[in-house]
């Protein structure tokens, strides 16, 4: 599923290069893809025990949440009027993408595994890359931001795949027996 899932990515770039406008249609086909196999293959380090809404009670969590949430309208504002035939379709990737990095950060949060910063890297990178995307092809256009793009991507993409070759179960009791 991994190899799938990096091939729709592979196929969002490529027509992101061709023309966004034009083909946002298999663009968003493409992400979306990409996101819910990444959900996927993020499922057997989460449990529904790990699911809890009270991780997100404390004020820097809450902040945070607004803050993204706030980012996430502004950029949808912007970029609208070019994209007011897609709407829906912005929706679902949209939804794709939070789904993504809520798991992410659900992972994270229960931090059962080693290595699970890498995978809140790569949230945090697919969170950059979606907004700074919007804005650099549909309202200002810079070199800049399709390099900073690119590398964020590739960012994400190696902690991503980091994450699941190096993940293991961190060992509780070790910890109880040295730090209670």
């Amino acid at each position: 599923m991994f190899p799938i899932c990096m091939l729709a990515l592979a196929g969002a770039n490529i027509f992101v290069s061709i023309d966004f406008v034009e083909y946002y249609n298999f663009i968003a086909l493409f992400i979306i893809t990409h996101y819910i196999l990444c959900v996927l293959l993020s499922r057997k380090f989460i449990s529904r025990k790990d699911i809890r809404l009270s991780k997100f009670t404390s004020p820097p969590r809450l902040i945070s949440i607004m803050l993204i949430v706030y980012l996430m309208f502004a950029i949808s504002e912007l970029a609208l009027p070019q994209i007011k035939d897609s709407v829906v379709v912005v929706v679902i990737v949209v939804a794709s993408m939070i789904l993504f990095v809520v798991t992410s950060f659900f992972i994270y949060l229960a931090n059962r595994y080693e290595k699970v910063i890498f995978l809140f890297i790569a949230a945090c990178c697919a969170l950059f890359i979606n907004g700074l995307l919007g804005l650099n092809e549909l309202y200002y256009y810079n070199k800049i931001f399709t390099v900073l793009i690119n590398i964020a991507e590739g960012i994400g993409v190696y902690f991503f795949t980091r994450f699941f070759i190096e993940a293991k179960p961190v060992n509780n009791d070790f910890l109880n027996e040295k730090y209670f």
